[in-house]
């Protein structure tokens, strides 16, 4: 690790940056290769970090997923991934239209008393031409009432295509969603397998942080401490707590490099 400022560089498993006014987020900041007044060259931090990288007194920490992603660094897989993987598949091959559909509006005209309407006007037309007589009336009301049957049963039509797509679009919904419990189910139970796994060695480390503390209801910072312990994590540790005497002891806990700071004004 290389941690430069304006005026001095670290190189190594420590940089203690408590006196120089750089403040833990903005390292953070830098770890993460975002804009800094700082500079830290190392290993990308990898998904750890975003769960206790950063350990100062104003996280927030949740422990059991926290904890999952620390088993998962060690290289442990639940026994429910490639079930998660299949499903995960399956859901994202449904294509769901989140647009709102159209209702069709209903025709004004009723089709089947159009239908009778044009049938008579023939009808009529074909008994006045038999005898010799005028029907252009006729004729003129026929293409009118033809016109409108048309219309009307286009519209209809429409409205049964708009209905049957709205069917179709609410039954890829439902199976998404009852994917999605599934899925959820399933990364629930992976999670609790992964955290019994590493269930022992977490609860050590933060008795040996605060002897008689909670594992699972103690400060975040003890238990962030308790999950770099347990888990892997590649890029520096930013560090802004007094949990430990010097830098290089905070080192030797999380068996990593360690950028120290002080409280963020």
């Amino acid at each position: 690790m290389i941690v430069r400022t304006a005026d001095r560089t670290w190189c190594g498993s420590v940089a203690d940056l408590r006196a120089t006014g750089v403040s833990s987020h903005q390292v953070a900041d830098a770890v993460r290769g975002d804009d800094a007044p700082c500079r830290v060259h190392c290993p990308p931090p990898g998904p750890l970090f975003d769960r206790v990288g950063h350990v100062h007194p104003e996280m927030g920490l949740r422990v059991r997923p926290a904890l999952a992603v620390a088993a998962r660094t060690r290289g442990l897989t639940p026994p429910q991934a490639d079930e998660i993987e299949r499903l995960r598949a399956e859901r994202d091959e449904i294509d769901v239209d989140e647009r709102v559909p159209q209702h069709a509006t209903p025709p004004e005209d009723d089709p089947a008393a159009l239908e009778e309407r044009v049938a008579e006007l023939r009808g009529r037309i074909s008994a006045l031409r038999a005898h010799d007589l005028d029907a252009s009336d006729e004729r003129a009301a026929l293409r009118e009432a033809a016109a409108r049957l048309s219309e009307a049963q286009t519209t209809r039509l429409a409205a049964a295509q708009t209905r049957q797509a709205t069917r179709e679009q609410r039954d890829r919904r439902q199976r998404r969603l009852r994917l999605d419990d599934r899925i959820a189910n399933r990364e629930r139970d992976a999670r609790s397998w992964l955290v019994e796994r590493v269930r022992g060695p977490y609860e050590r480390a933060v008795f040996a942080l605060d002897p008689g503390a909670d594992p699972f209801d103690c400060d975040p910072t003890t238990a962030a401490l308790a999950i770099l312990r347990v888990g892997t994590q590649r890029g520096p540790v930013v560090l802004a707590t007094e949990q430990f005497p010097t830098p290089a002891a905070a080192a030797a806990w999380v068996e990593g490099p360690v950028v120290a700071c002080g409280p963020d004004v």
